[in-house]
């Protein structure tokens, strides 16, 4: 339980294992959503269940798994990175279809999506099935939410977003302190040290969690727009 965290791993921006891990996701998003003007209800309705499953489910067997082969790392293995704790939101709002929790998923999911996608860093080694689950998982954090505005009704409050922002600040604080609590190299969320994925938003060290900061509340504010422009008709 007090081992040092799993070194980071980013593949090279532009390189061929970038590519295909971005075109996966062209492709496997947009056919999600295509999928889901082509259903009835009643099957859409088992598909999101079934997204929701797989978020969920994954979430907590792999935490059983680390558990139980004794080769749990406290540093690296919790689900405390925005996109780690995206992904059991969004099994949460699947089946606990909260305006408030929807609202979270759609900001804090699909800022996660977009900059691990573009630039991935695994944060808990590195194998076939996490590979798959990287990029599987961080789609449904945009095609989740997209499915509940498109095809249930869901919309975003006013000022969702600086809602939305303004808890995102006890995320912060409160993944920050487990990091300190933790220790031997825990950088959940990025809050210790800045990532070494080649992303041009990040700042170098000791600036980068300002940066964060500045570029959340701009992305947040930009989602809001998308989001009004395509829906709110």
């Amino acid at each position: 339980m007090d081992k040092t965290a799993i070194e980071h791993w980013s593949p090279v921006i532009g390189g061929q294992f970038w590519w295909i891990g971005l075109i996966f996701v062209l492709i496997f998003v947009p056919l999600m959503i295509f999928l889901g003007s082509k259903i009835s209800s009643k099957q859409r309705d088992m598909v999101l269940y079934g997204m929701g499953i797989y978020q969920l489910g994954n979430k907590a067997i792999t935490q059983i798994g680390y558990i139980f082969s004794d080769n749990y790392i406290m540093a690296s293995n919790l689900p405390l990175h925005l996109c780690g704790l995206s992904g059991i939101l969004a099994g949460i709002v699947v089946f606990y279809r909260k305006q408030i929790l929807f609202e979270f998923l759609y900001f804090f999911g699909l800022v996660g999506f977009i900059h691990s996608v573009l630039t991935p860093e695994f944060t808990g080694g590195v194998s076939s099935w996490k590979i798959f689950d990287y990029y599987v998982g961080h789609s449904m954090l945009i095609i989740i939410p997209v499915w509940f505005m498109k095809y249930y009704e869901f919309r975003l409050r006013h000022n969702a977003w600086w809602t939305s922002f303004i808890y995102l600040q006890l995320i912060v604080v409160l993944v920050s302190q487990a990091n300190s609590i933790i220790g031997n190299g825990a950088n959940y969320m990025y809050l210790a040290k800045a990532p070494i994925a080649n992303n041009p938003l990040v700042l170098q060290d000791p600036y980068h969690i300002i940066g964060f900061e500045i570029f959340a509340i701009i992305h947040f504010y930009v989602l809001d727009l998308i989001a009004r422009r395509i829906f709110d008709k």
